[in-house]
């Protein structure tokens, strides 16, 4: 063979390979005719290459030659027959060969793309055909320059149907049009004068490698900090550059503070150098270099090669000295040297991304590949890299219809909008379409549905071509149908969804990392996913909101794990809101998949390569603020967010901040270097701002705070796993999600945390549910996997109740009088509550005294304090009257009131009887509503006490007495 590169498939998960995306198209092959050459199917038991046909460039395809099909021979015999073979297929043949006998074929047709294999079917009985039978096979002339093939053709069997396949490779590839000469030989007696029977002639391009580098070929690389090219020039990214002095190895490569585990499931195989000689600081930049030989024959039929590397923190890809791919480069191109510089932004795990470099970049034979890697700053905890593949991409043709996917509905800016992304492998105008359920039938939209234009558009980092669209002025509490497409080329299959209230009460959902494909198993995590999805759903099934942490995929340009992330109806059902996880970052695909509202690209912005940005949106009264923490370029993130807030704060009771990179987590990535920058800037700025809640992912185990206030514990006496907390100003509670799907769990690594309140890790999937009033957000997390009998499906993990910081409610009577003499209990009709603490009347303290001796006007004040130290206080007066004729009995508490003939005590106040129950009086009187699905439970009254009567002063507890 031509090839030398390995042709079988290399290990890796499970894929599907859909329509319109690089892959293997359908096989097309020529047959000969006497007047040209037609397209035909290959017959039964044919045996052919299968190689993709070309949308552009040049068509890749078997050329098939049937041998009766000749133009020209010379004669002795030589025939064309019909015949069969085993298994009772009828052929057509050229028989009557001898020793000397040749055919011609004129002008054959042989393609743009070079063929460069030969297969020939035939049969030669053993009892009539001679010794050494072959062919020799010449292009225009027969001599020896021209002869392309010598092709031996061994007994078949001892009949004339037993046809068996023969291939050899061509001398040089064959394209172009060209007389083709074939010259039979054999050495023949009186009984066996045959060299055989001929089918056909099948000319294939060359075998393409499954890929041309990996992780397992040796690489040569410097890892001492030093610029390979002494000048800043990238000659060292060039095939005449020298790198004998460069260590060899095989990867991945990397480093961990000097370990070769980085954690994670990522451990190098080779272990680099981690810091400067005799400096703590890490090396700045390493350089890898590498060559790979393409033939001319490969290179005719590919339109690229698509490369999959995983790097940490930024790398930078360059083929015969020139860029092909850079990922989260950016300050590189500012460096004053860019051959040693700190790069990237450090965002936790190994991030995998992929890439194409075009064919016009490549050149038949040697090609050199050279990487630079570098850490993000002097004080990068860890380095990776990891080449995986370098595959050969083929040329695709354009479908009739055009495939839709990757539909998925998404959460607008306010509850009357809704937004739509879909991929497309057909670069066709498209629409979206939308209707009231009920005027769909059977499919067909009505004549009044609306048509929405695109909003966006573009080509995709797969090949195919995304479509963004916004459906908007929606009505709340209707259920509306909707398709995307176009009538030229199809449509999608038709989706619905249901508004619901557009203010009040709302639940929504919190799902940890799905991150499909971390497992190395991508249809399995793929099914836990959609599982946790069943189950959330049918449990709270009037939850509004899919909230993701990020992480959607494990491999930020997988298309196939886009594919399995978004095959679950319901991300086309409910609104679906994402964050960007370090795990997709790494490419445009995060940016192409999701719609996202109100979103500025220049607040936590990406690169040319890797997706960015924040965006915003109110649902109901929470203002959501999602913020790309794969970058820290906090003043960017500030100005965003000071913006937003002072511009839409006052609109929503609540704010909430969702981002990917977990702050508070007790796993292993709590100690990252680019955690704890985060964890040292960001929350300051969080309690600036008045955020409630905070959601996060990253660490695929779960915590939940104590409240938090610029950083540090807010209240030292706050218990541990409080299930409910009262936030003050500035006081925040941060939430980190377990994993959605089970793809990947981290171990605990810091339970002692000062931040942890509550943590939990059993290795089972989890989801959370959100239910958000005036007054509280209940925030309960529960298992959507069963673990053991005593943990089944939807068993709570943690529960918690946020509410806002609210000094108790004191109810305490109006003022009123008394009669001289008569017994008075200052504590009746007397109580408080707390929105935290429950019922606080034990606790009242009253400051005062009552004489109901001696008439005249006494001032009561009456105190309660919750657990926080919050204090409410109420004064009450209280009248002593003496009665107004001593000879009169004394009023019966039962008569009836006075007439209206009877002159009033006071002449412009209506009279008040001192048995009269004076009306009570509340402070800060509030009206609480209780979540839908998560009631908190009622709290019990509290015991009777003794009913105490006083004639002089009368206090609880603590309460002084003047």
């Amino acid at each position: 063979m031509l090839t030398t590169h390995e042709a079988s498939a290399p290990a890796a998960e499970p894929r599907t390979i859909r329509n319109g995306r690089r892959g293997v198209a359908g096989l097309l092959l020529l047959s000969l005719t006497a007047g040209g050459f037609a397209m035909a199917s290959l017959p039964a038991g044919a045996v052919t290459q299968t190689v993709a046909a070309a949308a552009v460039g040049i068509a890749a395809e078997p050329f098939r030659l049937q041998a009766e099909d000749y133009t020209g021979d010379n004669g002795n015999g030589l025939k064309k027959e019909t015949s069969s073979d085993s298994t009772g297929a009828s052929l057509g043949n050229v028989g009557g060969s001898w020793d000397g006998g040749e055919l011609t074929y004129a002008a054959v047709d042989f393609g743009a793309a070079p063929l460069s294999s030969l297969t020939v079917r035939y049969v030669n009985n053993s009892g009539r055909v001679g010794a050494n039978p072959s062919l020799d096979f010449y292009l225009d002339e027969k001599t020896e320059a021209n002869k392309i093939a010598t092709t031996a053709l061994p007994v078949t069997g001892s009949n004339w149907q037993s046809y068996s396949t023969t291939t050899v490779d061509l001398a040089k590839a064959v394209s172009g049009t060209h007389t083709l000469i074939v010259v039979m030989h054999v050495t023949a007696d009186a009984s066996h004068p045959y060299v055989g029977n001929f089918d056909y002639f099948e000319f294939a391009p060359e075998p393409l490698p499954a890929t041309y580098l990996t992780s397992a070929d040796a690489w040569s690389y410097s890892d001492n900090g030093t610029d390979p090219s002494g000048n800043g020039s990238l000659s060292w990214t060039t095939a005449d550059f020298d790198d004998a002095a460069w260590k060899s190895a095989v990867g991945s490569f990397g480093s961990k503070r000097g370990a070769a585990d980085l954690g994670g499931g990522f451990t190098a195989k080779t272990l680099i150098q981690y810091a400067k000689t005799g400096s703590t600081d890490t090396v700045e930049t390493y350089h890898f270099r590498n060559e790979f030989e393409v033939s001319a024959g490969e290179l005719a039929q590919i339109d690229a090669l698509k490369a999959t590397v995983t790097y940490d923190d930024a790398v930078r890809v360059y083929v015969n000295g020139e860029k092909v791919a850079g990922f989260a480069d950016d300050r590189v191109n500012g460096a004053a040297n860019q051959n040693l510089t700190y790069a990237g932004n450090s965002g936790g795990d190994p991030v995998t991304s992929s890439f194409e470099i075009p064919a016009d970049a490549l050149q038949a034979g040697e090609n050199t590949i050279a990487i630079a890697l570098y850490q993000d700053r002097a004080t990068s905890s860890d380095i990776y890299l990891d080449f995986a593949s370098l595959a050969p991409v083929l040329p695709t043709p354009e479908p009739t219809e055009a495939k839709i996917s990757d539909l998925v509905l998404g959460v607008g800016a306010t509850e009357a909008e809704r937004t739509l992304a879909w991929y497309s492998d057909v670069d066709v105008a498209q629409v979206a379409q939308l209707a009231k359920a009920s005027d769909v039938v059977d499919g067909a939209f009505p004549a009044s549905a609306r048509t929405i234009e695109t909003t966006k558009t573009g080509g995709t980092t797969s090949g195919e071509f995304f479509r963004d669209a916004t459906l908007d002025g929606l009505q709340e509490n209707t259920e509306y149908a909707y398709r995307v497409g176009s009538d030229e080329k199809g449509w999608s299959d038709v989706y619905t969804f249901r508004t619901q209230d557009f203010s009040g009460d709302f639940s929504f959902f919190f799902f940890g990392d799905p991150q499909l494909g971390a497992s190395g198993d991508a249809a399995r995590d793929a099914a836990g996913w959609k599982d946790t999805l069943d189950v959330a759903t049918q449990s709270y099934p009037d939850a509004e909101l899919l909230y993701s942490s990020g992480d959607q995929v494990e491999s930020a340009s997988n298309e196939s794990q886009y594919e399995l992330f978004l095959q679950s109806d319901h991300l086309r059902e409910l609104p679906f809101v994402a964050n960007n996880g370090n795990h997709d970052v790494g490419s445009k695909a995060y940016e192409q998949h999701f719609n996202l509202p109100n979103e500025d690209l220049s607040a936590g912005a990406g690169s040319a390569t890797s997706s960015g940005g924040d965006y915003w949106f109110i649902y109901k009264d929470v203002l959501f603020l999602n913020l790309n923490s794969n970058s820290r370029d906090y003043s960017s993130h500030y100005a965003w967010m000071d913006k937003v807030i002072a511009e839409q704060g006052d609109k929503a009771k609540w704010k909430a901040v969702a981002f990917h990179h977990s702050l508070y987590s007790v796993g292993p990535h709590q100690d990252d270097g680019d955690v704890i920058d985060r964890r040292g800037t960001m929350p300051e700025k969080i309690s600036e701002l008045g955020i409630d809640l905070v959601l996060m992912g990253h660490d695929h185990n779960y915590a939940r705070t104590y409240l938090i206030k610029n950083g540090q514990k807010a209240d030292e006496n706050e218990v541990p796993a409080a299930v409910k907390v009262e936030a003050k100003d500035g006081e925040v509670m941060y939430v980190t999600a377990n994993s959605a799907s089970g793809s990947k769990y981290y171990d605990t690594e810091n339970p002692d945390a000062w931040w942890a309140s509550v943590w939990n890790q059993e290795r089972v999937r989890n989801y959370t549910v959100l239910d958000v009033t005036d007054d509280e957000i209940s925030v309960r997390t529960l298992r959507s996997q069963q673990n053991g009998a005593e943990k089944p499906v939807n068993s709570v993990v943690d529960e918690v109740t946020l509410t806002k910081d609210a000094a108790p409610e004191l109810t305490v009577p109006a003022d009123g009088e008394i009669a001289q003499g008569s017994e008075f209990d200052p504590l009746e009709g007397v109580s408080a509550t707390d929105n935290v603490d429950g019922d606080l009347t034990e606790k009242i303290e009253v400051d005062g005294t009552v004489d109901t001796s001696t008439a005249g006007d006494y001032t009561l004040t009456y105190t309660v304090e919750d657990g926080r130290g919050n204090v409410t206080t109420e004064e009450r007066i209280v009248t002593v009257v003496a009665p107004t004729d001593p000879t009169d009995p004394p009023t019966d508490p039962t008569d009836p009131p006075t007439e209206p003939t009877d002159p009033p005590t006071e002449p412009t106040d209506p009279p008040t009887e001192p048995t009269d129950p004076p009306t009570a009086r509340r402070t800060r009187p509030r009206t609480r509503r209780t979540p839908r699905r998560s009631p908190v439970p009622p709290v019990s009254p509290p015991s009777p006490r003794p009913r105490r009567w006083h004639r002089v002063t009368t206090c609880r507890s603590r309460c002084a007495t003047r």
